[in-house]
């Protein structure tokens, strides 16, 4: 079987269409937990069981009666629901169990997990937790997917991308083929580069591209966030230092340029640095040779500086916070990194590299839904190409073969609102119906952004 086949079958086997023939077991001694769970299954057309004991659960498994799935109270009057989940698991460990319970601790939880439960509620949980739950198991009940709506190929870890010993630079968008010609072109230049954009749009990235595509790649790339180390010791981190030069040199040290000899570093958040340093480095850039600190013996140092940041740096200038002549100097050649929301064509490609990334990990390959694929488009990713990544990094780990739009952040729903759910399970604190009707009517006017009509 090709390998392509085998990871087919492989997420085949992990989204199997809910069995329509086997109903849910509720076990709770509270009927009002029941019904109400009863309730949120009601519209995906589940068949659901109830059980008040846990002995009336057990007549049930005697006389072999099967379930497609088990919400189980943790605390009932006639025993503890977590040894009866890991009872029920040695004659049936497919079987996926939710514990859901009013009285747990972080201790209970991992106890539950270790015995085998497939999840974990605390009480109060909504509809939306009971739903994500099952949806969990059974992908293809979400209201997220429809059979045949999957977006992109089945995702085993085995997509080639370049040269995978080399830095992948995904452009898919008019913006960044573009930046990919201007990479190009820079890398053959040997002046300094200025690459601006905002936090986690990839400029490590471009300036690691640009050091793999110059004459200087077999020599050493260097970086450095300039914004991440302490003002006193930027100096002695790029220059070096000799012996008793400050308190804690116990002995002479290369710089960052010097490790570097010959290659590329790139200085991340220059706008973050002293005016005292940017006078240093005006001169080092200008001179090729500089001083470690504690000495006036002066070195040559053959480097290319790459600078990054996230700000408007002639904005800074402007305001006196950073030096104009090594702003002139560093911008030589300039990039900027377009932010995410600007290029979404992007979006979907870099989604199946991340994908990718964390199927080689997880070795479990995933599909997205195509409504998945679509909350990924809309969002205004503030975060960029690294809250892409995180996104979609923790949606492949927590999903069960199908990515679905409950895999995804909270905030990636236009729709969901923790606050606007009501707990349904658990709370003895309810609303008036006039009440939960007009949270709803708001809550789908948010969804449609005010839009009446379309609400």
């Amino acid at each position: 079987m090709t390998s392509v086949a085998t990871a087919a079958a492989s997420v085949k086997s992990l989204i199997a269409d809910y069995p329509e023939d086997l109903p849910v077991l509720v076990i709770d001694d509270d009927p009002d937990v029941r019904l109400a769970i009863s309730r949120c299954l009601q519209r995906y057309k589940i068949k659901v069981v109830e059980a008040g004991t846990l002995s009336e659960a057990r007549r049930r498994f005697r006389l072999e009666e099967e379930f497609s799935f088990v919400f189980l109270d943790r605390c009932l009057d006639d025993g503890d629901g977590v040894d009866f989940a890991r009872e029920i698991l040695e004659d049936s460990p497919d079987l996926a169990v939710a514990i859901i319970t009013a009285n747990g601790t972080g201790a209970n939880a991992e106890k539950a997990i270790e015995a085998g439960a497939f999840a974990y509620l605390p009480k109060p949980c909504t509809a939306s937790d009971i739903r994500r739950v099952l949806f969990r198991r059974y992908p293809r009940l979400s209201d997220s997917f429809r059979d045949g709506e999957l977006a992109g190929p089945i995702i085993d870890g085995s997509i080639q991308y370049e040269d995978e010993s080399r830095v992948t630079l995904i452009a898919h968008s008019p913006q960044m083929i573009k930046l990919r010609l201007e990479i190009l072109e820079i890398a053959k230049m040997t002046r300094c580069v200025l690459v601006s954009g905002g936090s986690g749009t990839g400029k490590e990235l471009v300036a690691r591209k640009i050091h793999e595509k110059s004459e200087r790649a077999a020599c050493k790339f260097a970086a450095i966030n300039c914004g991440s180390v302490n003002v006193q010791l930027i100096e002695s981190t790029l220059f070096g230092h000799v012996r008793g030069a400050f308190t804690g040199a116990v002995t002479d040290r290369k710089g960052l340029f010097e490790e570097a000899q010959g290659g590329t570093v790139l200085l991340d958040e220059i706008t973050e640095t002293s005016e005292e340093f940017q006078v240093k480095l005006l001169r080092v850039l200008q001179e090729q040779r500089l001083s470690r600190v504690g000495t006036n013996h002066e070195i040559a140092v053959n480097v290319r500086v790459i600078a990054a940041s996230n700000r408007n740096v002639s904005e800074q200038v402007r305001a006196g916070k950073f030096r104009e002549d090594l702003y002139f100097r560093l911008k030589g050649s300039e990039i900027f990194v377009p932010p995410l929301k600007d290029r979404r064509e992007d979006i979907e490609p870099l989604a199946f590299y991340f994908a990718n990334l964390t199927v080689k990990e997880t070795k479990r390959p995933v599909q997205f839904s195509r409504a998945a694929m679509t909350a990924l488009h809309s969002y205004e990713w503030p975060g960029n190409v690294r809250e892409l990544q995180s996104a979609v990094d923790s949606a492949v780990q927590r999903c069960n073969g199908i990515v679905l739009v409950t895999d995804l952040p909270k905030e990636l729903d236009p729709g969901y609102s923790k606050a606007d759910e009501m707990a349904v399970v658990g709370s003895a604190n309810f609303r008036s119906l006039e009440e939960a009707s007009n949270e709803h009517m708001l809550r789908v006017l948010r969804a449609f952004q005010g839009n009446k009509t379309k609400a």
